[in-house]
């Protein structure tokens, strides 16, 4: 899973890379027109409006592959990396822990042993063991998450070996965009 910096280096090189194709195709074809094109300051022609379509086409087609080869979000690309999707450490509400599973009460909590936890109740009938929860660092982005999200209802947040928080499927989706989903 790639942190948000991460994602944002890959948005800002893919966007270089599809304008510097849509530039590389509109000059081809201003010395196929022998430098006949004027598409701006100077004025209009047809073979300038050739070159200006030549460069949207180019320039959307190299967007498209981009994402494609990169999958960043659409903000991300267009943005070239200055948008980002939160970190899930921003993004974690807080979670109990606690020491003893008599003390249990709530929904969802982390039992913890000397500081370091050992696992999860109120996910399923039982306690879920720490290794088998899904847990992510606190500098993963949030977008990179969905493929955890299908095989669990939550996913769990550390940093430096102590529980952040928690994020559910339905923050995952609210965040994503795809407001309240019914299934």
């Amino acid at each position: 899973m790639r942190t948000v910096r991460e994602l944002r280096w890959a948005g800002a090189i893919a966007y270089l890379a599809a304008l510097a194709a849509g530039l590389l195709v509109a000059f081809v074809l201003h010395a196929l027109f022998k430098g006949q094109g004027r598409f701006g300051w100077e004025g209009f022609n047809v073979w300038g409006v050739l070159e200006g379509i030549a460069f949207v086409f180019a320039f959307t087609f190299g967007l498209w592959a981009a994402k494609r080869a990169v999958r960043v979000p659409c903000t991300t690309l267009l943005t070239a990396g200055l948008v980002a999707p939160p970190s899930a450490g921003k993004v974690a509400r807080p979670l109990p822990t606690i020491e003893q599973v008599e003390s249990f009460e709530g929904r969802l909590a982390v039992l913890t042993e000397a500081g370091e936890p050992q696992g999860v109740l109120g996910l399923e009938d039982h306690m879920v063991p720490w290794e088998q929860a899904p847990v992510v660092p606190a500098d993963v982005a949030v977008s990179e998450l969905s493929a955890l999200f299908w095989k669990s209802p939550v996913v769990f947040v550390v940093q430096d070996g102590e529980v952040l928080g928690v994020i559910t499927r339905e923050r995952f989706f609210q965040l994503m965009g795809f407001g309240r989903l019914t299934v």
